[in-house]
């Protein structure tokens, strides 16, 4: 099958991206995350619309003024973040890869492949950003929205 991405300015994109093997990185290591979301945001123009932070995945919708640079900014946010992780957790991930992907020099911490839809309408628009808000109660993180921090849906009290 020969998969297309769709790159049309002006559109946003729902992306998923999840730690390899499912390892619980994400919100132990918040801060570098965050970092890595920044030094991104200083390399390419984009507007995130909406995102939430689980343990070991993430879900956000993005809207890069150049639609072509969103492999790029995702590209960059993996890099930055593996690069700030303290070396005892980069080379436990390593330990674990295949030959064939050790040899690619794969870091290990990232799943090497993306989830991403084009968001085609305000409908379309609506049902991602219901499932990235409720996406904690799916995963039995919390039992109110307004309890997981990590989420653009988060209501600081």
């Amino acid at each position: 099958m020969n998969y297309k991405r769709v790159f049309i300015d002006g559109y946003s994109y729902f992306i998923t991206m999840v730690i390899a093997r499912r390892e619980p990185l994400l919100i132990d290591n918040i801060d570098l995350l965050r970092n890595a979301f920044r030094l991104s945001k200083k390399r390419y123009n984009y507007k995130i619309e909406a995102i939430v932070i689980l343990p070991e995945h993430l879900h956000m919708i993005i809207t890069p003024q150049i639609a072509k640079e969103y492999p790029k900014i995702i590209s960059h946010i993996k890099r930055s973040f593996v690069y700030a992780l303290d070396n005892s957790i980069k080379d436990e991930a390593k330990l674990k890869l295949s030959p064939a992907k050790y040899r690619r020099a794969n870091s290990g911490i990232w799943q090497e492949r993306y989830y991403e839809h084009t968001i085609r309408d305000e409908k379309d628009l609506l049902e991602k950003l219901e499932y990235i808000k409720f996406n904690p109660i799916k995963h039995k993180l919390v039992d109110n929205i307004n309890n997981w921090k990590y989420s653009s849906f988060y209501k600081n009290r």
